[in-house]
């Protein structure tokens, strides 16, 4: 059950996401949720927090796009992220809190965006797969 700390630091968390969440702007790739749920989806994916292995990302709270061409487009951002399986904290561990990453994208042989390049704490694959095997959804 959670204790009235970490649901009263969850309600803040998600009013000041919705209050500063930014869009990502890009002459390039497209419309701003596109590029978004590229990163999100990307971050699921590879990227860790300290000791908390499936981090997702709840919003964005600041974005500066960095580079902007027709080949690529590098972001950097602020977010707010949890872990959905160690997010009570149980192992003593908080699996929450804000970050920050930069992430570059480009499109593949489909013309779809793809992340080819993310800044920070990430998991090899194998390890990445045996975790997600262990740990349920």
């Amino acid at each position: 059950m959670p204790t009235l700390c970490s649901v009263l630091f969850a309600v803040v968390a998600v009013l000041l996401v919705a209050c500063t969440a930014t869009r990502i702007e890009s002459v390039h790739f497209g419309a701003p949720g596109d590029v978004e749920w590229a990163i999100m989806r990307h971050y699921e994916r590879y990227a860790s927090e300290g000791g908390c292995f499936r981090p997702v990302i709840d919003g964005f709270t600041t974005t500066t796009v960095l580079e902007d061409t027709p080949d690529r487009l590098v972001v950097h951002t602020r977010y707010l992220w949890r872990d959905r399986v160690q997010e009570g904290g149980g192992s003593g561990q908080v699996c929450r809190g804000f970050g920050e990453r930069t992430f570059t994208l480009a499109r593949d042989p489909d013309g779809r965006l793809v992340v080819v390049e993310m800044s920070g704490q990430q998991d090899e694959a194998v390890i990445r797969s045996l975790i997600r095997r262990v740990l349920p959804d």
